[in-house]
């Protein structure tokens, strides 16, 4: 029995609700029956069917057993202090997809958590007073694990692919950039020990305005721990609230520090949850997504060719005939 939860391998005080995939912990039928028998447990399960195994609301890990059974998904982390723009990004991302947009050739195909990327999209939608609402800060709870948002994509081809993105509060990122083993450090920890590619968001805000210089200080310790072991994997340096302008000169000072650890792709995106002249910033947002899917896809191993013909083996000429 796993903590006040009734069911095995979930563990609702360190990673969220896995099960039933509450916001609330109350709310979830297994929560605190830690006293509940094996046989109420079994007649439970017995009386309610099949339940599917997905809830729409963000994943926790046992969630991604189900999705990962099928293929790999890539999973992108997003990653940069608080507030700098990290949920009103991806609520962006989110509203343009809504709306039919494409990331490079693909389209949207589904999603397995359809209630958490509402949550934080209803802010961006439309209000009578036609004024832009920004979503909530993600909050520094207890967990462990982030949020993790998922969305299916297709392109003309029928070629399939998943795609995973963090939801997670800036806090992580400081205590994990200031000490890796820092117990307020495990979600940022875990980001960063399974992402495939990794989005910085550095607030054009914060580093025009009397606070810039502890700005530049957070977002470069940040960046040293992302390029510490980074191998293949790709880091795309997001300019969000880009409406609100940043000097050249802060710019190349932070492209600067972050380039002298040398590692294989790196690109930058200027970003806003405003359109920019003829759609600059929403179109940056898009391409941040498809950079990183077309810089996975470099890193694959190209699978060697095998014949399907051969005269001197009779097995592989019959299957060739056949085929």
């Amino acid at each position: 029995m796993a903590g006040n939860c009734s069911q095995p391998k979930c563990y609702p005080e360190d990673s969220g609700c896995n099960i039933e995939g509450c916001i609330n912990l109350l709310d979830c039928k297994y929560y605190g029956k830690k006293d509940a028998t094996k046989k109420d447990n079994k007649r439970q399960f017995e009386n309610e069917g099949y339940r599917i195994s997905w809830t729409g609301n963000t994943l926790g890990l046992y969630d991604l057993n189900f999705l990962t059974a099928s293929r790999k998904p890539i999973l992108i982390g997003v990653t940069g202090v608080a507030s700098a723009g990290k949920t009103t990004f991806l609520a962006t991302l989110y509203c343009l997809i809504r709306q039919g947009a494409k990331i490079g050739e693909y389209g949207f195909a589904g999603s397995l958590t359809l209630n958490g990327w509402e949550d934080i999209a209803w802010y961006l939608s439309w209000k009578s007073n036609a004024e832009i609402q920004f979503p909530d800060h993600t909050t520094n709870n207890s967990g462990r694990v982030p949020g993790l948002l998922h969305l299916s994509l297709k392109s003309k081809e029928g070629k399939n692919i998943d795609l995973i993105l963090t939801d997670a509060p800036g806090e992580w990122f400081d205590y994990w950039s200031n000490n890796i083993n820092s117990e307020n450090a495990i979600g940022a920890k875990w980001i960063y020990e399974n992402c495939d590619g990794f989005l910085l968001f550095a607030d054009s805000d914060m580093l025009s305005n009397s606070r810039r210089g502890n700005a530049k200080r957070q977002l470069k310790q940040v960046a040293d721990r992302l390029t510490e072991n980074i191998n293949d994997r790709p880091i795309g340096l997001i300019w969000s609230k880009s409406d609100l302008g940043l000097s050249n000169q802060t710019k190349e000072q932070i492209i600067k520090h972050i380039k002298a650890t040398p590692f294989k792709h790196f690109n930058q995106f200027e970003t806003s949850v405003r359109e920019g002249v003829s759609g600059e910033f929403h179109k940056a947002i898009l391409e941040s997504i498809n950079w990183i899917i077309e810089a996975f896809n470099n890193n694959r191993n190209v699978l060697p060719q095998i014949s399907i013909a051969n005269s001197d083996d009779m097995f592989l000429s019959k299957r060739s005939i056949n085929e």
